[in-house]
């Protein structure tokens, strides 16, 4: 079933395949379409494939059908209602699927275009999402995750659609093979660093604050580089705890794990939000800066550019 997208949709293959393998699937993930006219069929693949009971995901199999068909009783799908969906039609749901399974010990529901929930809606579903029930998993499908509530954001697990035929950056698995394997040894040597907190913490709260920011506070945001790190050593060290920051915003959008920076997970799960490639970037320009900075350029000139190139 998604198999058909292994080759379109890598990451979002390698993220659902992974969690349906490991037992390890969220109750609530938001799929951000990016325009992709087959947005839907991606969405109801994986419904599938957490659904049929084949070993093999038969995609052909009655229940595959009934989903497909929409006669399927644990499967519920909420469209706009007119131009909104409305707080009613949540009610309906979270009332429906209150009740004992029908048909299988999964339920799933799709809100799709999410975006146009009224702000009723919204809370109601946000209370929904807030107190996570066994076995009921929510899928919401967005056309523009901007207009959705940041709180919703905060309690799925974001998926971003390629568009359609457009496979991630050329630059992506080769770039992102680079980095894995050639920042093994600077991991090890980062995570030596783990007993100075403090330094830690100063670029953990950087990165929060132009994440959240960007370079709409680019004076201030320098400011708060060049106040904390002054010499070329403790430039090239925060350039190592940002690579390994990024690096598991990378792994928990990919795998939904965590390898360094465990007690920080709220952070990452808001910085994975991003489009992947985006992250990838980062990785590969604080990569790029640290071999600059090792080479004895000018490091005020250096920090500017990176500063402008990671809020931008």
């Amino acid at each position: 079933m998604l198999d058909k997208y292994k080759d379109e949709q890598p990451i979002l293959y390698n993220l659902l395949e992974n969690s349906i393998k490991k037992d390890k699937i969220s109750h609530a993930y938001l799929f951000e379409t990016n325009n992709n006219p087959n947005s839907l069929d991606i969405v109801y693949s994986f419904v599938k494939e957490l659904i049929c009971p084949n070993d093999k995901k038969c995609d052909n199999c009655s229940i595959c059908k009934r989903i497909d068909d929409g006669n399927y009783l644990d499967v519920k799908v909420i469209n706009p209602d007119g131009l909104q969906i409305k707080k009613e039609q949540l009610l309906d749901l979270q009332d429906e699927f209150s009740k004992v399974s029908i048909e299988n010990n999964k339920k799933v529901y799709i809100i799709n275009e999410c975006e146009k929930m009224n702000l009723q809606a919204s809370n109601s579903i946000l209370k929904f999402l807030e107190e996570p029930i066994d076995n009921i998993i929510a899928i919401l499908v967005t056309n523009n995750i901007n207009k959705v509530l940041k709180t919703i954001i905060s309690r799925c697990q974001v998926i971003s659609l390629n568009k359609s035929n457009n496979k991630i950056c050329d630059t992506s698995f080769e770039n992102i093979s680079y980095i894995l394997t050639n920042n093994s040894s600077d991991r090890e040597k980062f995570l030596s660093l783990d007993s100075n907190r403090e330094f830690m913490e100063d670029i953990l709260n950087f990165i929060s604050y132009y994440e959240d920011n960007g370079v709409d506070t680019l004076v201030y945001v320098k400011k708060l580089w060049h106040d904390k790190f002054k010499d070329r050593q403790s430039n090239i060290n925060a350039m190592d705890i940002m690579i390994n920051f990024y690096y598991d915003v990378f792994k928990y959008k990919i795998c939904g794990n965590v390898i360094v920076f465990v007690d920080k997970l709220d952070l990452i799960k808001k910085v994975s939000s991003n489009d992947i490639n985006k992250i990838m970037y980062k990785m590969e320009l604080l990569i790029e800066m640290k071999k600059l900075i090792g080479n004895n350029l000018n490091i005020n000139l250096l920090i500017d550019y990176m500063i402008i190139k990671l809020g931008g």
